[in-house]
């Protein structure tokens, strides 16, 4: 045997060694990453929706009575007030849009439609009598402030409220029987606030207070043969109480039902 091939035999046999120690040590493995954190739910985007509840308030009148006679008509009653209290059902449909700031401020706007039945079948106070006094429908428009509690936001709501009010009946002031038959639209305002829960990713549902004001009704009429009324309204104020659920977007184009333009 020669000398170089003893030099390769010794070599390789010490590297054979090594590598049978080597696999005798334990073997170690990097610990696998983190979980990713839970994304943080963010309310931008569109929703539309539906809710229903009660309304409730009163509507006040003044009113001014005229007498006729021969020489001159004469004015009776100046200003009279008189109020009726108010009650029933709404039930509408809502659409709207939300952008999360990040501070977690949540800005919006929300428009809703609504059909209502707030009425009263009698007036109370000086005249009494069987004048009915209805909130026939409304709508809203407003802007809403709230602040993201991850699926949670509260919110206060205010802007414009519009509907169509509605006076009829026979009413008896100082024993004269006025009929009345009278329908107004108006507009007012309206203020409240509300909590939102998103339940899902793309469902939310909300419970909301409003508050609305608006003029009341305005008519005239007469008490055959000698006296003349007119009245105007001094306040149709509603409470609004309601729950609603809302489909959420959050894109315009998910909205289009298109792929997500990125707005």
């Amino acid at each position: 045997m020669t000398f170089k091939a003893t030099v390769l035999g010794a070599a390789a046999s010490i590297l054979a060694a090594g590598a049978a120690m080597a696999a005798d040590l334990p073997s170690y493995k990097a610990p696998p990453p983190p979980p990713p954190p839970p994304a943080v739910f963010d309310w931008t985007g569109y929703h539309i929706g539906v809710s229903g509840g009660y309304g409730g308030g009163s509507a006040n009148y003044l009113s001014n009575i005229y007498a006729f006679n021969v020489a001159a008509p004469a004015i009776a009653w100046n200003n009279v007030p008189s109020s009726q209290g108010t009650t029933g059902f709404v039930v509408g449909v809502q659409s709207g849009a939300n952008w999360q700031l990040p501070n977690n401020f949540v800005v919006g706007y929300e428009s809703d439609f609504n059909y209502a039945d707030v009425s009263s079948n009698n007036s109370s106070g000086v005249w009494g009598g069987g004048l009915r006094s209805r909130l026939r429908w409304f709508g809203t428009e407003r802007l809403r402030f709230g602040y993201a509690f991850g699926r949670f936001l509260p919110y206060l709501t205010g802007g414009l409220i519009y509907g169509q009010l509605f006076s009829n009946g026979v009413d008896n002031v100082g024993g004269l029987l006025f009929p009345t038959n009278v329908s107004k639209w108006q507009a007012g305002w309206t203020v409240g606030a509300g909590l939102e829960w998103a339940v899902l990713d793309h469902v939310s549902v909300k419970a909301e207070y409003l508050y609305s004001s608006l003029q009341g009704a305005n008519g005239n009429g007469v008490a055959f043969p000698t006296v003349y009324r007119t009245f105007t309204g001094d306040g149709f104020d509603t409470h609004i109480a309601r729950v609603g659920v809302n489909y959420n977007f959050k894109s315009f184009g998910a909205l289009l039902g298109l792929p997500n333009l990125g707005i």
